[in-house]
């Protein structure tokens, strides 16, 4: 028969279990705070990964149509327009939802207003919440192919354009010795708008644009947590053919003298996080902004000859 040596068989003391759980716990602890640690670090990741789209992709709207626009400005001076559209000499700062006025300012460009919706009615205060307001005019450069009744539209033959409504195309006036096929006028006013959405009951801003739909300007959502737009333009005052100084909407005196155009846009994170508080001072365009809330945030800027 065997003996058992029962001093084998002895358990852990309550000081040995007292030290494993405390350091289980501080293992546990240390683990739970990575973990959080990497879960933040990934959300901020994700966030800015997020804004840096969205400035990548309101970039390529504003630098398309402003690269489209300062073309045509220079077509403008070498050009006549005619045909049964009315496109005023006068250069006109307002927009109206009533009737195709907005989109006849043709001759106009480019213009802005500063922090403010100005006399753009079509921008009403409800969708206005702040920064500029862009607007900028020209023909698409491919030909359409479908035409809308109430729609604007311009043919050219290099040095005369005709200018009229789709339904107006086959009139005596708007011919040509050169047969034309017609191109879309294009208007955009982009502006900061209240998407209409919420987070943790904070409005999410974003990038917006008027457009031409049948003839008058319309409302579109571009892009969502935008949350401000300053515009300044470099203007020649010297006619050197190059820009002298930046100023604000407000201080341009002769839209014909633009030279460059520098945009700035500050990015917001959709949602809060109350991890965060951002202290940063934001030197927009003429604007100074410190938000002092729990929004990530990102400043982009774009300057472009025009």
């Amino acid at each position: 028969m065997y003996s058992v040596d029962k001093t084998n068989l002895a358990g852990f003391t309550l000081i040995e279990v007292m030290i494993s759980l405390a350091l289980g716990l501080f293992m546990l602890t240390m683990g739970m705070q990575s973990l959080l640690l990497i879960n933040k670090s990934f959300v901020v990741v994700k966030q800015s990964a997020h804004m840096q789209e969205n400035a990548r992709f309101s970039f390529n709207f504003l630098s398309t149509d402003i690269n489209h626009s300062s073309y045509w400005a220079g077509l403008l001076a070498f050009s006549e327009i005619n045909g049964s559209l009315n496109l005023s000499d006068e250069l006109n700062q307002t927009c109206v939802e009533a009737g195709n006025s907005w989109g006849a300012q043709l001759k106009q460009s480019i213009f802005a207003v500063n922090n403010s919706s100005g006399d753009y009615t079509c921008v009403t205060n409800d969708d206005y919440l702040r920064g500029d307001i862009l607007t900028l005019r020209y023909i698409e450069p491919t030909p359409t192919t479908i035409i809308d009744n109430e729609q604007l539209y311009i043919k050219s033959n290099g040095n005369e354009h005709k200018a009229f409504l789709g339904k107006d195309q086959n009139l005596v006036i708007n011919s040509l010795p050169i047969a034309a096929k017609p191109h879309q006028v294009i208007s955009h006013s982009y502006f900061i708008g209240d998407s209409n959405r919420r987070c943790n009951n904070q409005v999410i801003p974003a990038l917006h644009w008027q457009t031409l739909v049948n003839g008058r300007p319309q409302k579109e959502e571009l892009l969502s947590g935008v949350e401000n737009l300053q515009v300044q333009f470099g203007i020649d005052e010297d006619q050197n053919s190059a820009p002298d100084k930046y100023v604000n909407a407000d201080q341009v005196s002769n839209w014909r003298n633009i030279k460059s155009v520098k945009v700035d846009l500050l990015v917001r994170s959709r949602c809060p996080d109350f991890s965060h508080l951002d202290k940063t001072t934001y030197y927009l365009g003429d604007e100074v902004y410190q938000p002092m809330d729990n929004f990530h945030r990102q400043v982009y800027q774009l300057t472009l000859a025009y």
